[in-house]
């Protein structure tokens, strides 16, 4: 629940009213189309007992569901036209976040005396900004018109969270300007510089370095498994097994033909200057979340504890090992 005192409470205007009864028509449209289509199966598909109880339990829930589904986002508009009200947050973009969630779904179908099955997969993504550390549900339109430190207007209806308006009041002009000036600059000249790097420096990338050739034998490992057990059997099978076991191999051969370069000239790191451009972070159900940072020399991924330190137009440094391409530190310059 959101304190009263962060957003400002004004009544719709008739242009908010207009879109909300859009809603409320699409609702009764809907409604009544998929009421249609229940009303066909109830009368004139079941009754027939052809097809036993079991398919008349599901339909009667799948009617609940959509009923339960349509009676919510009904109820829903019909509260926000009533209260004749809307929330209108003012504040600066802090933080981006953007949701992918991925269903799967199996259809069988029955041919003679086999079974086939199917499998379906669905990609949803959801757009969210966070105004003075307030997250909102805007789309991909809205999202993408705001980066941080931008400040911004929204005005959402109470109960069902829909976005009325959304205007971009005042641009970062910080990250605008100057973002602008070093893409154009970084042509000729890029501000980087090479160090050697400390013992402690070293082990940590060692560990990282070996902890991503860890990852690619996970893959590999079962691949040549895969092709000892089946090297007799039918060749056209092996085919994906012998290119995925070239692709590894060649990946596994070019990352220690680096690390090899990196060893041999000593160890040492680039630290390239930046400046942040925007953020973002990426949720999904089938994935761990991800922080990346926007930058005048392109878009990093940070660890989560870089990605809460990192503001809007701030310059950091970015500690790569040498050949690897490897990062392993972010640090900021206080300089500037």
């Amino acid at each position: 629940m959101v304190p009263q005192n962060q957003y400002e409470i004004k009544p719709l205007t008739l242009q908010d009213r207009k879109m909300l009864r859009r809603q409320f028509l699409f609702l009764i449209a809907f409604g009544v189309f998929v009421g249609a289509i229940f009303f066909f199966i109830f009368k004139f598909v079941l009754p027939t007992g052809e097809m036993g109880y079991i398919p008349v339990f599901v339909f009667t829930a799948f009617a609940l569901i959509f009923g339960a589904f349509i009676s919510y986002f009904f109820w829903g508009t019909y509260i926000d036209l009533k209260k004749g009200v809307k929330q209108c947050y003012t504040g600066i973009v802090n933080d981006k976040r953007v949701n992918k969630h991925t269903s799967s779904s199996t259809r069988h179908s029955r041919g003679g005396s086999h079974v086939y099955g199917s499998s379906r997969k669905s990609t949803q993504t959801y757009y969210y900004i966070s105004i003075e550390n307030i997250e909102h549900s805007v789309s991909y339109k809205q999202y993408s018109q705001a980066r941080l430190g931008d400040k911004v207007s929204i005005e959402i209806s109470p109960k069902k969270k829909e976005v009325l308006d959304f205007k971009v009041l005042e641009k970062n002009n910080d990250t605008t300007t100057l973002s602008h000036y070093t893409i154009s600059k970084k042509r000729y000249e890029r501000d980087e510089k090479s160090f050697p790097m400390t013992i402690k420096e070293i082990e940590l990338v060692k560990k990282m370095f070996f902890k991503t050739i860890r990852k690619d034998l996970m893959y590999l490992i079962p691949i040549i498994i895969l092709l000892f057990v089946l090297w007799k059997g039918i060749f056209i099978f092996l085919i994906p097994l012998i290119i995925a076991f070239i692709y590894y191999s060649f990946k596994l051969l070019i990352k220690y033909n680096r690390y090899a370069k990196f060893n041999r000239n000593g160890y040492l790191k680039t630290i390239t200057k930046v400046q942040v451009i925007d953020k973002l972070k990426a949720t999904s159900n089938r994935s761990s979340t991800k922080f990346q940072i926007e930058t005048n020399h392109g878009n990093i991924n940070v660890s989560e504890h870089i990605y809460n330190q990192v503001q809007a137009s701030q310059v950091i440094n970015l500690h790569k090992a040498s050949f690897i391409d490897l990062l392993f530190e972010v640090s900021f310059d206080y300089d500037n």
